[in-house]
């Protein structure tokens, strides 16, 4: 396109203003949202995301294994980039499968002590040379998501094998390892970030629906097939260059301070059980961990997170699917005022957190399907909620930076550098159907 190496230089400059990750830099606060691709909403969307002080929007674009050499929605990208250049906003893009069952066919694995036995090697290749593809499409763009929520059936399906171990993490772990490959190929200064982990799971291959991994038990499952590859391939890179996380509070009733109650599921407020969990399962590998101790240093980002308020106005469709006690979208909670509170003191928790790069809260603007999300910062109508003036007002207040007591984290004496054991349901798994993508 015309005006493109212009429009390249002012997003690269954005983009190491942004996600540097030096902690004097501050917390960079975001969105994630697909809403841009559109170029009639685009100018709106980056010239509010300006105003209100936010830096990087992240776009997904999704791999289709029956056309895996194609780049869907490229066109649409570059034009988004262009007007998020033209706004001072950085662009990082979201890579995973468009179909659960890409990698998996639908089919628990035989148990194997091959860490490459699971899996459909091919396609995983495929997806490798397509996230190159990508990286060269995009020049500008130095900041990746590979996978998203791989402890999810929705994402990764199925989530156990035949004896009811954790598969999803050693497939999620194969597709990004291709992944980082194939895109520091392209450029070595690029950024991956892995694995956009859902904040719960049930671990329970049984489940007769959402049969899901806890967020700890993945990272648990993810080191073991990690030092199995390790020693089968002899790999001296590691996964990853930063983590990715999802801490969603869902319910949204959850205390704040106490988060999820289940010390395998975690959200904002109970981020060192990841940590803990990070360590633990990667600790004398090549992959660096989180954390200020030797060989820490890992970045985290939080590229989805939000709480939904009400669409009490014109412009919502459909019905509030969350809007029950389990989804806690009800009530108060539900309120302008809750998600305003709720974001404010995120954002001043996790400015004093040195190991988080960046949260983006989940859209700018509502979906305006009610089966959908609406923790935006604005009604689909473009009417903000109190919320943008509170995220707004943060960080022109703090710039990011800390005004309370620093948290830093390191692993706790006792945290032993082998992998907790995995856990295995208690006899054979029964055969479940896939889920649909």
């Amino acid at each position: 396109m015309s005006g493109r190496p212009s429009v390249l230089a002012v997003l690269a400059a954005a983009g190491a203003l942004a996600l540097a990750g030096a902690a004097s830099a501050g917390l960079a606060v975001g969105v994630n949202d697909d809403a841009p691709k559109d170029p009639a909403v685009a100018p709106w969307f980056y010239a509010m995301m300006q105003e209100t002080g936010l830096r990087i929007d992240t776009l997904t674009l999704l791999w289709d294994e029956s056309a895996p050499g194609e780049i869907a929605g490229a066109a649409l990208a570059d034009e988004a980039l262009d007007a998020a250049a033209a706004a001072g906003v950085t662009v990082e893009l979201d890579l995973y499968p468009a179909h659960s069952t890409a990698f998996t066919h639908g089919v628990r694995c035989r148990v194997s002590s091959d860490p490459e036995a699971c899996g459909d090697s091919a396609r995983i290749r495929q997806f490798g040379a397509w996230a190159a593809a990508v990286a060269q499409r995009f020049p500008s763009v130095t900041q990746f998501v590979v996978m998203n929520e791989c402890n999810q059936p929705r994402f990764v399906n199925p989530q156990w094998d035949v004896s009811g171990a954790n598969q999803s993490a050693g497939i999620c772990g194969r597709a990004l390892a291709a992944a980082y490959d194939a895109i520091k190929a392209v450029s070595r200064t690029a950024t991956v970030w892995g694995v956009g982990l859902s904040p719960r799971g049930n671990d329970n291959p049984h489940a007769r629906s959402n049969s899901s991994t806890k967020p700890v038990t993945f990272v648990a499952a993810l080191g073991a097939w990690f030092r199995a590859f390790v020693r089968k391939t002899h790999r001296t890179a590691g996964l990853m260059d930063g983590f990715d996380y999802h801490p969603y509070p869902v319910p949204q009733t959850q205390p704040f301070e106490r988060g999820y109650a289940d010390p395998k599921e975690a959200g904002v407020a109970n981020l060192p059980r990841i940590y803990e969990a990070f360590y633990q399962a990667f600790a004398g590998t090549p992959q660096r961990t989180i954390g200020q101790q030797r060989g820490g240093g890992l970045g985290v980002s939080l590229n989805e997170t939000g709480v939904q308020t009400a669409a009490a106005r014109p412009g919502y469709v459909g019905i509030e699917v969350s809007g029950t006690g389990s989804g806690g979208v009800l009530g108060d909670y539900a309120g302008e005022g809750y998600q305003a509170r709720w974001y404010r003191r995120m954002l001043d928790l996790l400015a004093c957190d040195p190991n988080v790069r960046f949260v983006n809260i989940f859209h700018l603007v509502d979906e305006a399907d009610l089966a959908g999300w609406q923790s935006g910062l604005y009604f689909v109508d473009r009417t903000p909620k109190l919320a943008a003036r509170t995220v707004r007002s943060w960080i022109a207040a703090t710039g990011g930076g800390c005004r309370g007591r620093a948290r830093p984290w390191s692993p706790s004496p006792a945290a032993a550098l082998t992998p907790p054991a995995l856990p295995r349901a208690a006899g054979a798994a029964r055969a479940l159907p896939a889920q649909a993508p």
